[in-house]
């Protein structure tokens, strides 16, 4: 090495020499600083008070902190900390960033307090008021989102963590639930941890294990139950009743960020799953094993799967192929289905708790069911829609406990409201309000067809059509505001199904739908003429034997074309007949739209011919029972005279 060489390395080695004496000098300052301009942004963002007992280096690169709290300024103590160790990133300082190699942290509590609508921590989860509109949005590719996701959650996992006695509690008005962490330890590679979670149930004793590799983005934990006295964890049945447990879980993730379309996948698994919310079943839902596998990419403008993609319930596996795209041309698509070769898969599948129906259901011969749907955003009415459950060799072996061919004799009905139920009577012959099919005016059947299910003795159950616009409605308007059942569909639900509006009694109540029909245990005949003597006509009215006799003091057979129009209508919601009159006991304006349609669609159908819709409107001759309850008498004395009673102006 030539003088000139070695007098460069010696002012390198110089320049470095001062550098790490300058930093090593300037070190505190800068981390007073940084601590400060902590405080001073808590206070402004979230008009909080950081507080840090001490902050000091011990060595080069360790910082210890020591009693930190934060403190909403109307709140209760939101955080406490009695003492952290961290070897940190000196470099990172200088930009008035901390980052850390490793990090000790003891005695760690985060406390969550809501009172009636005062809490302690909402103020912190509240959006920074930056501007960040939907183009600003749509800038960002879906992938640098994801990719930043991940990248974060590599960084935790770079470094070696120990916490040592860490309490989480959320205390929701008198109900408190917490989570303790006695000791967690990762060594970069390797997590292992206890936890101890309370709910209102009680307590459960927990063990986490798992491997990390931060460098390759993959990573693998299991959740173990160790001893329990309860079955919900901590938190979340504090939010609208929902409550879920199992005794192991086991997640494993990998993603490659340095990719353009970025792939991840997730592999999870768990065993003797339990939920209970009132939107699934009443009951507590139990699923012995469960497990699913996605494979998805992350591409600028849209999320799909890729190959070996599926989710499985015990033995039974679903295969899912799915994409959403966003932008002007947005759209989702969803593939699914399942190949049972042996179709008692499925029944022995369906879960603990719901599908009471099919408890001793047997079957022979396979099931196949293919789903394809399709939604552009731009233009919902586009929906393509394709369901089919396709039988093999299939047959129905044992019923179980389903009774599903009592609806070819007399049987015993309890008419619900809701989860109540209001009475028990006979439907059949047996009954005298009972009516039979062709007891019943055809234009009563022919107005209830067109106005609930027209093409009820055609199809096998189901109208594809109806669930298409359903669909395409229900996501213009962004609620539910209108439905896809048929008659069958509304048979089976008030025959042999609970009122619970949950999406285990609608899955049951397809099932159920589907092998009636495909078994054609009964005819449609049958289907109809009970629906029409089951369901509700108003407060306490079932059956068209009292709705044409408490309405019009008629029989069935008797209602003409308006009174059979005016019973069709009320068939959604039976309880709210009185708006479909006027003060005069004549069709209100809704009710004449509603009468015209329906009659048009009648005479377009050739069930009736034109001559016999009338368009008059005269006052409808209801009963007096009917007419009391529509007008109450006026009990206010005035002369005799003058008294003209409601029934004087229907005549």
């Amino acid at each position: 090495m030539n003088s000139k060489n070695k007098k460069r390395l010696i002012i390198l080695f110089s320049f470095i020499a001062l550098l790490v004496i300058a930093m090593f000098l300037i070190r505190q300052p800068i981390l007073d600083y940084v601590i400060e301009k902590a405080k001073t942004k808590v206070k402004q963002k979230f008009n909080a008070t950081l507080v840090v007992g001490n902050a000091s280096f011990n060595g080069i690169r360790e910082i210890c902190i020591d009693n930190v709290a934060l403190i909403p300024s109307n709140g209760d103590t939101l955080f406490t900390l009695k003492h952290l160790s961290a070897k940190i990133r000196i470099s990172k300082l200088f930009v008035g960033k901390v980052t850390t190699r490793s990090l000790i942290a003891q005695s760690v509590s985060i406390t969550l307090i809501k009172k009636d609508s005062l809490d302690n921590y909402s103020s912190f989860l509240k959006s920074d008021g930056k501007k960040d509109d939907q183009a600003i949005n749509n800038s960002i590719g879906l992938n640098e989102r994801f990719a930043a996701i991940y990248e974060k959650i590599n960084d935790v996992f770079n470094e070696e963590i120990t916490l040592e006695n860490f309490h989480l509690s959320y205390q929701k008005n008198d109900v408190i639930e917490s989570l303790d962490l006695p000791l967690l330890n990762f060594d970069g590679e390797k997590f292992n941890s206890s936890l101890v979670m309370n709910s209102q149930d009680g307590k459960s004793d927990w063990q986490i294990v798992g491997t990390a590799n931060a460098s390759d983005g993959e990573y693998d934990f299991s959740m173990v139950r160790k001893s329990s006295n309860a079955y919900a964890l901590p938190f979340v049945d504090l939010y609208d009743g929902f409550k879920f447990c199992f005794d192991k879980a086991n997640i494993r993730l990998k993603a490659d960020i340095s990719e353009e379309d970025i792939p991840f996948s997730m592999i999870f698994s768990m065993d003797n799953f339990l939920v209970n919310h009132w939107r699934i079943s009443p009951e507590n839902v139990i699923i012995p094993a469960m497990a699913a596998q996605f494979n998805l990419n992350f591409s600028n403008d849209s999320i799909y799967t890729a190959s070996q993609t599926f989710f499985s319930v015990n033995k039974l596996l679903v295969n899912l192929q799915t994409t959403y795209a966003r932008g002007k041309k947005g759209y989702i698509t969803l593939n699914a289905g399942f190949d049972a070769p042996q179709a008692q898969a499925l029944f022995d599948a369906l879960p603990h708790g719901v599908f009471s129906s099919f408890v001793g259901f047997k079957v022979n011969g396979g099931l196949n069911y293919a789903l394809r749907f399709h939604l552009p955003f731009d233009n919902p009415d586009a929906l393509d829609f394709d369901s089919k459950l396709t039988p093999s060799k299939f047959s129905v072996s044992s019923w179980g406990n389903g009774g599903f061919t009592k609806l070819n004799s007399s049987f015993s009905f309890t008419a619900m409201d809701g989860s109540r139920s209001v009475r028990s009577f006979l439907v059949g012959p047996e009954n005298p309000s009972f009516t039979p099919l062709p007891s019943i005016s055809p234009y009563l059947q022919n107005c209830v067809l067109t106005s609930e299910d027209p093409s009820f003795f055609n199809h096998g159950g189901f109208v594809e059509e109806a669930f298409k616009q359903s669909i395409a409605t229900n996501f213009k308007k962004g609620r539910f505001v209108r439905g896809g059942s048929t008659i069958s569909m509304q048979l089976v639900k008030n025959v042999f199904l609970s009122r619970n509006k949950t999406i285990a009694r609608k899955l049951e109540e397809v099932l159920i739908v589907w092998l009636i029909e495909r078994n054609r245990l009964v005819s449609k005949e049958r289907m109809f003429e009970v629906y029409l003597n089951i369901i509700e006509w108003g407060p306490n009215i079932y059956g068209i034997g009292e709705a044409s006799n408490y309405y019009f003091d008629k029989s069935p057979a008797a209602l003409n074309l308006q009174e059979s129009c005016f019973l069709s209508s009320i068939i959604p919601h039976p309880k709210y007949y009185k708006s479909a009159f006027d003060s005069t006991g004549t069709f209100s304006r809704s009710m004449k739209s509603y009468y015209k349609m329906i009659t048009n669609r009648l005479v377009t159908r050739e069930k009736i011919s034109a001559a016999e819709v009338d368009t008059n409107f005269v006052p409808l001759h209801l009963s007096p029972a009917c007419l009391n309850y529509l007008m109450p008498p006026d009990t206010t004395a005035v002369d005799s005279l003058e008294v003209i009673t409601p029934l004087e102006i229907m005549e």
